[in-house]
């Protein structure tokens, strides 16, 4: 990443559904990803445990993630960054800054579902220590009715 200094990570509950929802659609027009709406993040973050982190550049939105945390254990159920700071590190720094706060929370495994042809986030993922630990058949559905199949992965944090 080029520089951290003017980057912030701050949390967004449902006050921050539309800026979420803005970004998402931005960050996945494409036929393999559902287009989720502001009503979608206001349920998602209205169930408990559900958290969402927003990465800033000074006040300018970069991306963000949506986790949900029961007990040990934490989920991915969203992560995205907008395409024109993508190839900066912002993804590996949100995420790494995530892994950090899970684990001082006491979660043993992170995990995720990610599109097997999402090159990019894979080798994210792996740059994490994430690894794949199965695969979900036809999970994801485009709107020419195509389906790909869900990589599961995850990653063990230290005690």
């Amino acid at each position: 990443m080029k520089s951290k200094k003017n980057i912030s990570i701050s949390e967004v509950g449902v006050e921050g559904a539309a800026l979420l929802s803005v970004i998402h659609k931005e960050a996945f027009y494409s036929e393999y990803v559902q287009q989720w709406q502001q009503k979608d993040f206001v349920e998602l973050l209205s169930i408990p445990g559900t958290v969402s982190f927003l990465i800033s550049n000074v006040d300018q939105p970069i991306g963000f993630i949506l986790i949900r945390n029961i007990k040990d254990e934490a989920e991915i159920i969203t992560f995205c960054i907008l395409p024109k700071w993508c190839r900066n590190g912002y993804a590996t720094y949100l995420l790494e800054w995530v892994i950090s706060r899970l684990q001082k929370q006491s979660v043993k495994r992170f995990f995720l579902e990610v599109n097997e042809n999402n090159d990019a986030a894979i080798k994210l993922y792996q740059k994490c220590s994430f690894k794949i630990i199965g695969r979900r058949k036809g999970y994801y559905k485009g709107h020419h009715g195509l389906k790909t199949d869900a990589l599961v992965m995850q990653i063990q944090l230290p005690d």
